[in-house]
C-alpha cells in the first residue's frame, strides 16, 4: 500500500501539529511494516521523518518562491501524487488538491476552526486558504477526522459534515512524573532557580498571553513575590501588543524558546502549576502532557479543553483577569494531583489505519 502525506508540518522545528503527525506515523509504520509513506513538500524543504519509516520517499517540485505553500499543495503537487500511483492521500494540514477528488481516497485531519470562530488572531495568507478552501475540502474529502469530539461537533455545526473518526492526540511515555534528581538538572540547565508556573505555545492573540501577564502581576503583589512565569515556545505574529507589555521588563518572565521534549517532562514536573487561558483550542496537547506529568492544570472553560484536562484541572473564563488569578491561587495553595494515565499514540495509529483500510476499500 501506498499511503502519501503533506509532509510540511515536518520541516524544522515540530510544534503541535507535526508533533502529532510524526507520532501517528511512527505509530503506523510499526504497525504497517509493508506500507510504502509517501512524504510531500516542496521543494528545498526536508521533513524530518520517524526512523520507523524504512520504506519511505520525499517528493517535491519547485514553487514560485513569491508564493505560499498553500499554493504549492493547491495547485503544484497533485502531478507528484498522480506520478506516484498512490492508494491513499493523507491531508496532514485539512486542506489538500482538489485534482484528487474522485480519483485518489482522501482523508482530511481537523484540528480546530480557527478561521470561522477567531479569523482575527490567524496570519493572513492562513486565514485567506483556510476561507477560500477549508469547507470544500473537509466536504469533499473521503474521511473526516477530528482530534477531538468537540471539533468533531463544531465540523458538524458549522460545516454539516459528519466526522468518520476522533483520534485524540496521544502522550509520548517520555511524560511523566520525573524525580527531584532530575528536575534539578533541568532547573539548572535552563537557569530556573524560583518557583514557577508554565505556560507552553506560540505567543500569538489566541493564546491569551496579555490576560496571563496581567494575572501574574497581580500574583506576585499578592503573596508571591519570588514566583516566576515560564513561557516555553516560539515567537508567533499579531504580538505586538503582547511585546509591549513584555518590553515593561515585567519581573520574573523567564522566556525559554523551543524546549526539546527530552526536557520538558522535568520542567512539567518541576512547575507550580501549568496555565493555558486560550480563547480557543482544537484539543489541548500540552494540558494532556502536563496531566501526564502530575502538574496542576488551570486551562480556558471551553469543551475541548475540558475534553485534555478531565475532571480535576481548574477552569477559568479567559476573559476574566480576576477569574484566572484566582485559578491560580488556587492550585497555588493545592496539593499536586495524581498523575494520570496516558492515552497511547499507538491506539491513535490503529484508527487511522482503520480509516484508511475503509477510505480504500
Amino acid at each position: 500500500m501506498k499511503i502519501g502525506f503533506d509532509a510540511r508540518a515536518l520541516v524544522g522545528k515540530r510544534t503541535g501539529i507535526g508533533n502529532y503527525i510524526w507520532n501517528l506515523l511512527d505509530e503506523m509504520a510499526r504497525l504497517m511494516p509493508e506500507a510504502e509513506f509517501i512524504a510531500y513538500c516542496p521543494h528545498g524543504q526536508t521533513p524530518s521523518l520517524p526512523e520507523k519509516l524504512q520504506h519511505s520517499l520525499i517528493r517535491s517540485n519547485r514553487i514560485d518562491p513569491l508564493k505560499s505553500g498553500y499554493f504549492w499543495l493547491k495547485y503544484r503537487s497533485a502531478s507528484l501524487m498522480k506520478r506516484d500511483n498512490i492508494d491513499v492521500f493523507w491531508a496532514t494540514k485539512t486542506l489538500y488538491p482538489s485534482q484528487l477528488i474522485g480519483n485518489i481516497p482522501i482523508i482530511s485531519t481537523v484540528y480546530d476552526l480557527n478561521h470561522l470562530i477567531c479569523p482575527e488572531t490567524m496570519q493572513f495568507t492562513h486565514m485567506l486558504a483556510h476561507k477560500l478552501y477549508f469547507k470544500h475540502d473537509v466536504v469533499n474529502a473521503t474521511k473526516v477526522v477530528t482530534i477531538s469530539l468537540g471539533t468533531a461537533e463544531r465540523v458538524e455545526k458549522l460545516l454539516n459534515r459528519h466526522a468518520d473518526s476522533v483520534v485524540v492526540p496521544g502522550t509520548g511515555i517520555e511524560f511523566s512524573p520525573r524525580n527531584n534528581t532530575e528536575i534539578l538538572a533541568v532547573r539548572q540547565k535552563y537557569n530556573l532557580l524560583n518557583p514557577y508556573i508554565l505556560f507552553i505555545g506560540t505567543s500569538e492573540p489566541r493564546k491569551n498571553l496579555s490576560t496571563l501577564l496581567e494575572a501574574f502581576k497581580i500574583i506576585r503583589k499578592n503573596g508571591f513575590p519570588h514566583l516566576n512565569l515560564v513561557r516555553v515556545g516560539q515567537k508567533g505574529w499579531k504580538n505586538k501588543q503582547l511585546q509591549n507589555k513584555l518590553d515593561q521588563n515585567i519581573d520574573g518572565i523567564l522566556e525559554l524558546g523551543y524546549v526539546p521534549n527530552e526536557d520538558l517532562a522535568a520542567i512539567y514536573s518541576g512547575s507550580e502549576a501549568f496555565v493555558l487561558p486560550s480563547f480557543y483550542e482544537g484539543y489541548g496537547m500540552p494540558v494532556a502532557e502536563a496531566r501526564a506529568c502530575g502538574t496542576q492544570v488551570i486551562a480556558s472553560d471551553i469543551p475541548e479543553l475540558r475534553e485534555a484536562g478531565g475532571a480535576e484541572s481548574i477552569y477559568i473564563n479567559p476573559l476574566s483577569v480576576d477569574d484566572l488569578v484566582q485559578g491560580i491561587f488556587k492550585a497555588l495553595s493545592s496539593d499536586k494531583p495524581i498523575a494520570k494515565d496516558r492515552v497511547s499514540w499507538a491506539t491513535g495509529a490503529v484508527s487511522m489505519i482503520k480509516i484508511i483500510n475503509d477510505s480504500i476499500a
